[in-house]
């Protein structure tokens, strides 16, 4: 996912340019904790645990004839709900994701791409929650508590392609907040037609747990 290597891209022109390298002595490490929906909240929205993962990622950078391993650890955790779907019938077709990314730091200095994202470009990278999703005009926003934190929730119109090339109009809400040193992106997704899934949405970021 382009989220996951985005972290160590970035960092990688940060230790290039700030001369890092002749002061850290080792390989580097940097691990997020996963960000997950509580069991009760999963109970009241009818959402299930899908899977929760690790996508640990280590490069080798070098500069001043050394060089230095660098390692994330992401963490990824992914809900879905079956729905039902005009013309296309129940279908998963509502997902919700939780993303967590570590802060990098080094020398007194923190880092993460995340950090700079907007809620735009954070909702065009959830197009691999779908098998093909184009992402439109932003319809709304809101706010809502998220791990004690005020979020601002961006709302996009969308649509998806689903098995057999059928299209399906979708919502698309992103949100992103700082916590314990981890940036968390909560991203879901569903059909329009479904009138009260916003309730749901919200249920799940504020049943988020770090």
């Amino acid at each position: 996912m382009h989220r996951r290597t985005a972290v160590v891209l970035a960092f990688a022109a940060l230790v290039a340019t700030s001369g890092c390298l002749g002061i850290l002595s080792g390989p580097v490490t940097f691990s997020a904790s996963a960000a997950t929906v509580g069991d009760s909240t999963l109970d009241e929205t009818g959402y299930e645990e899908a899977s929760v993962t690790s996508s640990e990622i280590t490069k080798t950078f070098s500069a001043a004839g050394q060089s230095k391993n660098v390692t994330v650890t992401n963490q990824v955790a992914m809900y879905e709900r079956n729905v039902d779907v005009p013309v296309l019938g129940e279908q998963r077709a509502a997902v919700f994701s939780a993303f967590a990314s570590p802060e990098v730091s080094v020398v007194g200095q923190t880092f993460n791409p995340i950090k700079d994202y907007s809620n735009r470009e954070l909702a065009e990278l959830a197009q691999e929650q779908y098998s093909s999703l184009s992402i439109g005009e932003e319809v709304g926003t809101r706010t809502v508590t998220v791990l004690e934190e005020t979020a601002e929730v961006s709302k996009f119109d969308g649509t998806a392609t689903f098995q057999g090339g059928q299209s399906v109009d979708v919502y698309v809400h992103v949100t992103k907040v700082k916590h314990d040193g981890d940036f968390v992106v909560a991203v879901a997704i569903y059909p329009q037609a479904l009138d009260d899934e916003q309730q749901h949405v919200d249920a799940l970021l504020e049943g988020l747990e770090h």
